[in-house]
């Protein structure tokens, strides 16, 4: 029932993002700049799967080189393996979804991209828990769905412009959707000395649920080291790439991926919150093709610390999880 639930939210979600069907659906929290391989402009969420992920992702494929307007599809499966949780009790976690990302040429100095994405994420939990006191297992399956947005300014000057903005819809099924949605934005300046070196400095901003908002210095680069090494950061990724030829990279990668999920009214801690907090490293390959693309992405979750809050925001109880390995897969087709 909450998969058909699901199906449905999502199919409905592009054109009613408003819409009270959608409990269960969340756009991904925290604002990243975009992923600008194509036109300099990302829209992976920040700390997402990141993003995992919605600015970042955006302005990646935003800055790829090639037509002024392009449609790009993706779909995301990931596990973490279980790890103990402190004060007993282990979990481990499944995830997946999908995402599609249009850009276009807005004038002669604009460049845009957009994205809508749709996740589920799957906690089993084992033994016995203390996140909700006398529930060892007060949650089980949890969704997002994300609408972000990118704009900058061409790349082709010394200093540039950007700025974007995130929507996000989070928790389980049947969950309020006016007490499950989180807002975030950025904006800033590039600074590009050579096709080599790049520098972005800007604010960016998130809203929590049943917390204060978050307002931080938002910081990143990118430098082509060499022909075949380059390095980035943007927000809270760090990456190393090695281009092995036209087909293959392999890549080293350090992230802090955060999640937040509203719990609905039937829940042992009703209208709580859930609150998945990841440091995360690791390294992968991709291979690239004309119109698709496939990376497998695996390495250890160095940290991670789940946490709940009860409806109006009082600590209810958290819990580091001890390191884990994980795996994620992603394949993408540009239409």
């Amino acid at each position: 029932m909450v998969q058909k639930t699901v199906r449905s939210a999502t199919l409905l979600f592009a054109p009613a993002l408003a819409s009270t069907a959608f409990a269960q659906n969340a756009f991904r929290p925290l604002p990243i700049p975009a992923d600008s391989s194509k036109w300099g402009i990302d829209l992976s969420a920040a700390p997402g799967h990141s993003s995992a992920a919605t600015f970042e992702t955006l302005d990646r494929l935003a800055a790829e080189p090639g037509e002024r307007t392009f449609l790009d599809a993706r779909a995301r499966a990931g596990f973490s393996a279980g790890g103990n949780l402190e004060g007993g009790g282990d979990v481990s976690v499944q995830d997946g979804g999908w995402a599609g990302t249009f850009g276009r040429e807005l004038g002669d100095d604009r460049l845009a991209a957009f994205s809508i994405e749709t996740n589920g994420r799957f906690y089993d939990l084992g033994g016995n828990s203390t996140l909700v006191p006398g529930s060892s297992k007060p949650f089980n399956d949890v969704y997002e769905a994300r609408f972000s947005g990118v704009m900058r300014s061409r790349d082709d000057g010394l200093l540039g412009w950007f700025g974007g903005m995130s929507v996000a819809l989070g928790g389980e099924d049947e969950a309020d959707p006016a007490e499950s949605l989180t807002v975030g934005g950025m904006g800033g300046f590039r600074w590009s000395q050579s096709p080599k070196l790049a520098v972005e400095f800007g604010v960016a901003a998130l809203s929590r649920l049943e917390d204060d908002a978050w307002v931080w210095p938002f910081l990143g680069f990118e430098w082509q080291a060499t022909d075949r090494l380059s390095f980035e950061a943007r927000g809270t990724s760090l990456q190393a790439t090695l281009e092995l030829d036209e087909r293959w990279r392999t890549f080293a990668r350090a992230e802090y991926l955060l999640q937040q999920f509203r719990l609905n009214d039937d829940n042992p801690l009703p209208s709580g919150v859930l609150r998945d907090e990841t440091i995360r490293a690791g390294v992968g390959l991709e291979r690239r093709g004309d119109d698709v693309s496939f990376e497998m992405f695996g390495g250890f979750d160095l940290w991670r610390e789940l946490s709940t809050l009860a409806d109006g925001g009082a600590d209810v109880a958290e819990a580091e999880v001890d390191s884990a390995p994980f795996v994620a897969l992603t394949l993408r087709v540009r239409l």
